[in-house]
């Protein structure tokens, strides 16, 4: 009988322990600081138009201040992220004396300041500096038209650049 169970147990395949193995894996992610600036038209960032208005004549100071949609910037960066906002010179070619440009050779002045009290111009050096907070946050620009004398009839207006650096 020995003989016979000795038998079974050689001939029944042994039950062996489970053997685990275990390994790593890496993961990684690289997240670089961003902006996002303007927003989008379609036809890629714009800040809308600051629109001085309709003026019989430019014999008096207008003020305007951009609002969203129309001349204010919108800068959305990252949380703890430095960013620079530049704005270039247009058509006159220097920051202390924009002009939009009218039919014929005649040109409007003006300019663009940081903050209401249009003491700094707004330029493509030093320009306006904030810290990202992850949201959006509106920049206004504040825009005047000093007085001078009148233009030829018709419609003035300038393009230009803004550079969000971070």
């Amino acid at each position: 009988m020995h003989r016979l169970i000795a038998l079974l147990l050689l001939l029944t395949p042994g039950v062996l322990p489970a053997v685990d193995k275990t390994a790593t894996v890496g993961l990684s992610v690289e997240v670089l600081p961003a902006c996002q600036a303007g927003g989008d038209s379609g036809s890629g960032v714009s800040f809308g138009t600051l629109d001085f208005g309709t003026h019989l004549r430019l014999d008096n100071l207008i003020e305007r201040v951009g609002q969203p949609g129309a001349g204010a910037l919108r800068i959305n960066c990252q949380q703890n992220i430095p960013y620079r906002v530049l704005i270039n010179a247009g058509h006159s070619g220097t920051t202390s004396n924009r002009q939009m440009a009218g039919p014929g050779a005649d040109v409007v002045s003006y300019n663009l300041y940081t903050s209401a009290d249009h003491a700094t111009v707004w330029d493509d050096t030093t320009g306006v500096s904030a810290m990202g907070n992850g949201q959006d946050q509106w920049l206004p620009v504040y825009a005047r038209v000093p007085a001078q004398g009148a233009p030829l009839p018709g419609n003035y207006s300038d393009t230009l650049t803004v550079t969000v650096s971070w």
